[in-house]
């Protein structure tokens, strides 16, 4: 995603900001009761860097040292294949799960092996990406679009065609989307619209394809290459300091997703994994979070409206393709015949991948 280390930071520093009243003593008792049965907490989490989830590990010990947080952080489609091996087992590892594969949590609960649980400002909650009955919770919203970087070039990209542009020309570095099903939605938008001489178009633009998202980013703030799309990035332009810019398309789509969490029947500590979805979902840390809270009482940031609002997003559409897994294998199919086949190892191990991004 390209945000995280600096998204710790800020976290850091607004450590002071108050829980609302209510929050804070509902928060304050659901971790005297997780006091009484455990002392840590596991938590698996989607993500394509290592760091990635370093803001929630940082944040939740300066909130609750009491309670020891180990996060695993891999790509979601292979943490959920993990977990449905040790469901099979009986011994599962995580207490609770956020992943980018929200098909998992449809299949989860229909299995019955999910443990219900609505959090403390539950009613606050978009409803439209909550199970009914609390057995998967939305955490927090990812958009992924378009950044380029203004020492390397002279273009703020608003259509995908923008791309195009001779400027363009061997200066983009862009994730494998047959490796990644959020990146593989925002290029079935795209050819849905632009139809499949796009992808042809695109690939003479030569581009760096890399697995993951984290590594465009760094890279394009580098200025080592001008631009990428399908990244997630910071709604706060005065965040960045290299020169990046991070851009919604005002007509053409982008994608909007609810990274989805849940605790299992299984879980061994589901007092603490409990007081984990409240306290991720709690107004404190979502309005830090730099993009889309999933709440509906949460400000917005300035110069966005509500993500409901934008007919070019959609988190249900996503959903959607998710969910429908032999349409979304055929596609992946259809690209990889274009593009080729996934290059590298995975983007938390790969050393030339972690040397990109700084590890």
């Amino acid at each position: 995603m390209a945000v995280p280390i600096l998204l710790a930071n800020l976290i850091s520093c607004k450590q002071t900001a108050a829980l609302e009243p209510l929050e804070a003593d509902a928060l304050t008792r659901l971790y005297q009761e997780a006091l009484v049965t455990d002392q840590e907490i596991t938590v698996w989490g989607g993500g394509d860097a290592p760091y990635q989830l370093d803001w929630i590990k940082e944040a939740w010990e300066k909130d609750f040292p009491e309670i020891k947080i180990n996060i695993r952080v891999d790509l979601s489609k292979f943490l959920d294949e993990e977990i449905d091996q040790q469901l099979a087992s009986g011994n599962l590892t995580p207490d609770v799960v956020h992943l980018q594969t929200v098909n998992d949590f449809h299949r989860w609960r229909d299995e019955g092996v999910l443990e219900p649980y609505k959090s403390i400002h539950w009613d606050q909650i978009n409803a439209d990406y909550k199970d009914v009955n609390g057995y998967f919770t939305p955490l927090y919203m990812i958009s992924f679009s378009h950044i380029v970087n203004t020492n390397a070039t002279d273009i703020l990209p608003d259509n995908y065609t923008d791309f195009l542009k001779p400027e363009f020309k061997d200066q983009l570095i862009l994730t494998y989307p047959h490796d990644d099903d959020a990146v593989l939605f925002v290029f079935k938008k795209i050819i849905d619209k632009y139809g499949w001489e796009y992808l042809d178009q695109l690939i003479a633009q030569n581009p760096q394809w890399i697995r993951g998202t984290e590594a465009p980013g760094v890279v394009v703030g580098r200025a080592e290459k001008a631009g990428t799309f399908g990244i997630a990035g910071y709604f706060d332009q005065t965040l960045y300091t290299n020169g990046s810019r991070f851009i919604l398309p005002t007509v053409d789509p982008f994608l909007t997703w609810a990274q989805t969490g849940a605790i299992f029947k299984l879980s061994k500590h589901k007092a603490a994994a409990k007081l984990y979805i409240s306290w991720l979902t709690s107004k404190k840390i979502q309005e830090q979070w730099i993009q889309w809270s999933v709440r509906r009482d949460v400000p917005l940031k300035n110069g966005y409206q509500h993500f409901s609002t934008y007919p070019n997003t959609s988190p249900k559409e996503f959903e959607t393709f998710m969910l429908d897994r032999e349409a979304l294998t055929i596609f992946r199919e259809q690209v990889a015949e274009k593009i080729g086949p996934v290059q590298g190892g995975s983007p938390l191990t790969d050393p030339e991948i972690l040397r990109i991004i700084g590890l």
